[in-house]
């Protein structure tokens, strides 16, 4: 008897850090179907369907506008029909698209989750990367309810190659949405050129995201993110990339220019306050500098392990800063290779896919 698995997930870190090596270790099971749901976000890079086709193994995706149809207005998606038996999976999102899923298909709901839990009731299940976030959602969900099974990101990357650098090649990456690539690429530019002024040496590489091309710089070469690992030092954004990047043991520069935070989304009712001509500007300022402030670190590898490992930059930056911090941190190879081993040790082994999938079948 076929069972169905239910993969609700939104935006492009989560389908390609966690969606991808899951869908992967399903997909080794004949008798399972795979549906991905997309659901709405405000941090869609308008290309998650695109980039879902290309996932070997899913029966049939769902979007974001037929989710809300299903949801909302009791339509479910036409021409699909589910199985008797099956079970919903969150990998993203609002934890409350994947209970209504359940619910309407009377499956079993399970998540997988490292920043929050919700809608405890609904969930069969909560599935975390490690004993750090197991630790900070204990007082919150009983030992039943609560298991750790490993970090899907290193999965996500365990096929590709691990840090082996070529000498002064140094690779920029700026996101995978419009707003960051639009605010990163002018910063990124003029780091670049200080470094080119100081050491004409270095080869520069920018990475273009499967959701968003990158917009190109003059002299530097466009490349994937599985092409990275020839790189001595990346340079790049918070996110779930650095995660990957850590994977691979591969040393990095996280920046967050806080220079016109007015183009970050937010979430929510802070978002609404934000959109309020003059005062929600100066309101998302404040914010930002808040947030800033109290977050510890806002790299995943530096959070895991407690301390920082990635050099992290932060608040109103000078891209002057910058290019020196990086090429400080390109003259001192003993660093950079303590700090590949770092971030590899931080994120731990691989095999979370396979052991989330062990534990959805040892349940249904």
């Amino acid at each position: 008897m076929k069972e169905d698995i239910i993969i609700v997930a939104n935006s492009p870190g989560e389908l390609s850090a966690m969606v991808k090596p899951v869908v992967d270790e399903l997909a080794k099971e004949t008798n399972k179907r795979i549906f991905l749901i997309l659901t709405p976000c405000q941090y869609n890079s308008g290309r998650e369907l695109e980039f879902a086709k290309t996932l070997k193994g899913i029966e049939a995706i769902v979007t974001a506008d037929q989710y809300k149809k299903w949801a909302f207005m009791n339509k479910p998606p036409r021409g699909l029909t589910f199985a008797k038996k099956g079970a919903v999976i969150y990998l993203g999102g609002d934890l409350a698209h994947a209970m209504i899923v359940a619910r309407k298909l009377h499956y079993p709901a399970f998540a997988y989750v490292q920043d929050r839990v919700g809608w405890k009731k609904a969930y069969q299940k909560f599935f975390v990367p490690d004993q750090q976030v197991f630790d900070k959602f204990k007082k919150q969900l009983s030992a039943k309810k609560l298991e750790i099974v490993g970090n899907l990101m290193v999965d996500s990357v365990n096929s590709l190659g691990k840090w082996s650098p070529e000498d002064k090649v140094v690779t920029f990456m700026p996101g995978s949405r419009h707003w960051e690539i639009d605010y990163m690429t002018p910063f990124y530019k003029e780091v670049i050129n200080m470094l080119r002024s100081e050491d004409p040496a270095i080869k520069f590489q920018l990475v273009s995201s499967p959701f968003i091309k990158a917009t190109p710089i003059s002299g530097v070469k466009t490349v994937s993110f599985d092409d990275i690992a020839n790189s001595e030092l990346v340079v790049t954004i918070p996110g779930t990339n650095t995660a990957k990047i850590a994977a691979r043991g591969i040393p990095m520069l996280v920046v967050f220019p806080l220079n016109n935070p007015e183009v970050i989304p937010l979430d929510g009712l802070a978002d609404i306050l934000c959109r309020v001509p003059v005062a929600g500007p100066a309101f998302k300022r404040w914010l930002a500098k808040t947030i800033n402030k109290k977050t510890k670190f806002f790299a995943l590898p530096n959070q895991k392990a407690g301390k920082e490992v990635a050099p992290e930059m932060r608040g109103e930056l000078e891209p002057l800063g910058v290019a020196m911090k990086a090429l400080e941190l390109l003259r001192d190879k003993p660093r950079r290779v303590k700090m590949s081993a770092a971030l590899s040790a931080a994120m731990g082994e691989p095999g979370g896919a396979k052991r989330l999938v062990e534990k959805i079948n040892a349940a249904l």
